[in-house]
Parts: structure tokens; C-alpha cells; sequence
């Protein structure tokens, strides 16, 4: 899938055992855990859009026992897209990239003055963050305190990028330089 021309990619770190997933496209974020239609209060968590060209990570996570759903194409040039449920626990590492600054998101379950999910949510809401530039890594997990549990997909990391301003986003570069003088007295 290309935003931008950025095609989507993926890769699985046998070391690791993490999927690291690049240029994502992020659909449904909660990482605030609030009550939807499809989410109970609580449930941190966003839905990795797979691209048709990536049918075999789609084919890949089922494989290994993932709910994967599948969406209809929308016009005839796209082909059939699927979506995947990442969950998102408080020791996940995220950070709001904005122009050269990082910011860390703080996760806290026990005490909610601490946390800042919000502000990730918000940035979706508002459009943003920069949607098919997002970079992050997972890990398939399961609840071992159930014994049938099936397995999940757990996010370890992840970088948003955000665009405050377009504005500043297209002079971010520019360089006033020794002889210039911006104003004039």
C-alpha cells in the first residue's frame, strides 16, 4: 500500500521474535482504552491495515492462529485488505516524533493522572499524525493464566510521527544563513 509513494513493509526478527512493520497504516486507534462498540472499557489497542500486496503476512499471522478480518475492496483497482488487532499494555514504548523532537508516551493503569494516551488518540483525531509513515514492532503473546487462550499480536514499540503544522513542515530546512538578515531595523 503507498501514501506518498511509501510502499508498507514488514519483516520478522527471528532473534527477537518481534514483526517490525514500516510505513503502517493505522485504523480504529484506542490507546486511550475507552468503551467502543467492538472494545470493552480498558482494551488498549489500534488495527494494522494490510495492504493486498501483503496477502502473505495476512496468510502468515493466520497461520499462526491471528484473527485476521478481511475488507472488501473498495473500487475495482484495489485489491481485498485485511486488519489485525494490535494490543497495547503499559510497558509498550511509544513516542510522538515531531520535527526533530521525541516525545515518550507514559502508560499508566494504576494511576490515570499519569497517563497520556489521550494525547496519541487526540493526535488521530485531528489528523495529525502522519498515517503510512508510522514504524512499530510486536510480538505474538498469549494469556497463559487461560488455557485455550489463542494468541495475540503485543506492541512493544512504536514511533508516530505528527504534523503540527504543514506550515512549518515545509520551512523546517530552511537556513537564514550568516549574511541574511531577517529584519530589518
Amino acid at each position: 500500500m503507498t501514501e506518498n509513494n511509501i510502499m508498507t513493509s514488514w519483516e520478522y526478527d527471528n532473534e527477537s521474535g518481534r514483526y517490525i512493520v514500516r510505513n503502517a497504516r493505522i485504523m480504529y486507534p484506542n490507546f486511550e482504552g475507552a468503551e467502543q462498540n467492538y472494545n470493552a472499557a480498558g482494551k488498549r489497542n489500534f488495527n494494522l491495515l494490510i495492504p493486498a500486496e501483503a496477502a502473505d503476512l495476512a496468510d502468515e499471522l493466520r497461520g499462526r492462529d491471528i484473527h485476521v478480518r478481511s475488507l472488501e475492496a473498495r473500487d475495482d483497482t484495489e485489491g481485498e485488505r485485511y486488519l489485525v488487532k494490535v494490543s497495547v499494555y503499559q510497558d509498550a514504548d511509544i513516542r510522538l516524533l515531531s520535527g526533530k523532537a521525541m516525545t515518550k508516551i507514559r502508560i499508566s493503569n494504576d494511576n490515570p493522572s499519569l497517563d497520556q494516551t489521550e494525547l496519541i488518540d487526540s493526535e488521530f483525531r485531528k489528523g495529525h499524525v502522519i498515517n503510512g509513515r508510522i514504524d512499530f514492532e510486536f510480538h505474538l503473546s498469549r494469556n497463559t493464566k487461560v488455557v485455550a487462550a489463542s494468541p495475540y499480536l503485543r506492541l512493544d514499540t512504536m514511533i508516530l510521527p505528527i504534523r503540527k503544522s504543514r506550515l512549518l513542515e515545509e520551512y523546517e530546512d530552511y537556513d537564514i544563513g550568516d549574511d541574511d538578515e531577517p529584519f530589518e531595523e
